[in-house]
């Protein structure tokens, strides 16, 4: 589809209800630029559901973290997974990133980005881990995260469904970069809203 047909069709679904479904097929074709036009056309009073592969990991994390689930979608009469259409963009890359969970009010974050990383005491411990990676050395789940934060932000529940450990394993991980002073961890929503995109 080109821009045009792309901005018509976002068009004609908006005035059909509460919120746009964006069956599979159309959200593949979106590009990223087209994306950026039409969170610009419609941004501000327009919402989407979160795509199928973004659903299925909110239904994991239902199960796996229960209070987090309700945190973020328990306190709304609103069918869960509807979000702003200013996510689009961040939902098309299909990176393991998906919906940022980064304003939990009744939980601490998890949320990191490149800025989080400690300027000088994150720089050999980064290096090294990429050294690692390109020698098709074992990383630890530590050095994965870190590498993970250095290219961009997530939370530690998509990484921990990423790379398919546990959620203690994930904790257990920024502790240890924490505590080395590698990792600075921002756990509520007011101190994190600076770094969200």
């Amino acid at each position: 589809m080109d821009d045009k047909e792309i901005i018509l069709w976002f068009e004609k679904e908006s005035g059909k209800g509460e919120y746009i479904v964006i069956p599979e097929e159309i959200f593949n074709q979106i590009t990223p630029q087209q994306s950026e036009i039409i969170c610009k056309k419609f941004a501000g009073n327009t919402l989407i559901r979160l795509p199928d592969y973004e659903i299925r990991f909110f239904e994991w994390l239902k199960i796996v973290d229960r209070d987090i689930w309700d945190d973020l979608w328990s306190g709304s009469d609103d069918e869960p997974y509807i979000v702003g259409i200013s996510f689009l963009t961040s939902l098309l890359k299909k990176n393991g990133r998906g919906f940022p969970i980064c304003d939990l009010m009744n939980n601490d974050n998890y949320y990191f980005s490149p800025a989080h990383l400690a300027e000088q005491e994150s720089k050999d411990f980064i290096i090294s881990s990429q050294e690692r990676l390109f020698n098709n050395e074992e990383l630890t789940i530590p050095q994965l995260l870190a590498l993970e934060i250095y290219n961009e932000a997530i939370d530690i529940w998509h990484f921990a469904y990423l790379h398919k450990i546990s959620l203690e394993e994930a904790k257990n991980a920024v502790k240890e970069l924490v505590e080395d002073n590698v990792l600075v961890h921002l756990k509520t929503a007011e101190l994190l809203a600076n770094f969200i995109e």
